[in-house]
């Protein structure tokens, strides 16, 4: 039996406001992955150690094991009336069971069972998990489609509703072949990660109405994005609600400032190329997301580069005086693809320096690369799409996660 963290119910409940790191267990090292995620559940006693204070994150969980943690997570609430007979009053789930079935998250095996110790499906636990938002004081959004995933046809159909919801919000992703797995058992170190996804980043999603103004400039990571709502939008057509793009492969802030021409890689707008500080005001937007830089560093360096993305966007508000600007930060790499001057390094020297740009003006600074790399820095595998070549382009799970970033950092 797992020795459990006290905690007082009104000191949980405020705990579970912030997502600040108290400390982990004895063998998760600050280096793991799971890090973060393990020391929010442990601080919060949503779930806990063993009595050498070991969490054990490769341990197949059991579905009573994880309703527990996810009853926890919801602050204990007092409940009763299971009638399973494999759950009795005198057993550790009971009340969580008991909560689980009164609130419609879980249900039993059989009319008298619940099979507490049978272990819990990645599927499964989706499921759980999504069924308890409301509880939880979140929303069940809707999701888009999993053809992005090889084995998306393995998801039974009870489950479809939360796999793509939980997908659509950037929470659950695929494995590094682009597999769902649903059928798989779920790990500790994975369902540490779901609730700390759900709880400890926990942030209120805009309405897909917030990008109704908006218009998307960028080179091919951004058009990758466009590619991707676009195809979301057959399956919900209010995905990103009527958000419009300028993007076109190559386009960097620096050749954006050139004139048009036959060879110049400005974006069309209704099939006419023109320059973007003449596009955007026939958008008629009124928020302009920028991504750019990957294609400027290596001709002009971080700091040029960080200049030319200045002209650029004063040409742009010179036309559209009433524009507000949010620059996302460029995005990493994929490790063993970094070049001799473009790499993660003057990558990140360049996102400083934007950033320290949009506070000097006033601009909006929308540090995507946040949730898009790995404990090193890197693009993670499950990301990148093009692993052996540039090493920067993106999976349909990396843009479901983008999404979602910029849903919950509107301001």
């Amino acid at each position: 039996m797992r020795q459990l963290r006290k905690l007082a119910a009104g000191f949980l409940a405020a705990l579970m406001l912030t997502t600040t790191v108290l400390a982990a267990a004895a063998d998760v090292p600050k280096s793991s992955w799971a890090y973060e995620p393990v020391s929010y559940v442990l601080d919060r006693g949503i779930m806990e150690t063993d009595s050498q204070g070991n969490f054990g994150i490769q341990e197949e969980m059991s579905r009573g094991e994880f309703l527990y943690s996810l009853w926890c997570a919801a602050g204990r609430p007092a409940a009763s009336g299971a009638s399973f007979t494999d759950v009795g009053r005198g057993s550790r789930y009971y009340q969580a069971v008991s909560w689980a079935v009164e609130k419609k998250v879980a249900s039993g095996t059989s009319a008298s069972t619940f099979s507490p110790g049978s272990t819990v499906t990645r599927e499964q636990a989706f499921t759980f998990l999504w069924k308890a938002l409301p509880v939880l004081g979140l929303k069940q959004e809707s999701g888009g489609a999993l053809s992005v995933f090889r084995d998306s046809g393995d998801v039974s159909s009870w489950a479809l509703a939360a796999v793509k919801s939980l997908y659509a919000q950037g929470i659950v992703t695929g494995t590094d072949e682009n597999r769902l797995e649903p059928r798989r058992t779920v790990k500790r170190g994975e369902a540490a990660s779901l609730f700390y996804e759900v709880l400890g980043k926990k942030r209120t999603a805009a309405a897909w109405s917030w990008f109704d103004d908006a218009v998307f400039i960028g080179d091919s990571v951004s058009l990758k994005l466009n590619y991707y709502v676009a195809k979301q939008r057959q399956s919900d057509s209010g995905y990103m609600g009527t958000a419009q793009f300028l993007t076109s492969g190559s386009l960097g802030s620096g050749n954006a400032l050139w004139e048009v021409s036959s060879k110049s890689v400005h974006p069309a707008y209704q099939g006419k190329k023109m320059k973007l500080e003449e596009s955007v005001p026939l958008t008629g937007a009124k928020k302009v997301y920028v991504m750019l830089g990957m294609n400027d560093i290596g001709v002009y360096g971080p700091e040029k580069s960080v200049k030319n993305l200045e002209t650029l966007l004063d040409r742009i508000k010179a036309k559209a005086p009433g524009v507000t600007f949010y620059v996302q930060s460029a995005t990493p790499m994929y490790k063993g693809a970094e070049k001799k001057v473009l790499n993660n390094t003057t990558l990140t020297e360049y996102n400083r320096l934007v950033k320290e740009l949009c506070l000097r003006r006033g601009w909006h600074y929308v540090d995507v690369a946040s949730v898009l790399q790995d404990g090193e820095g890197y693009l993670p595998a499950s990301y990148c799409s093009d692993r052996e070549g540039m090493g920067i382009h993106f999976t349909d799970t990396a843009c479901a996660v983008w999404v979602n970033y910029l849903r919950t950092h509107t301001s």
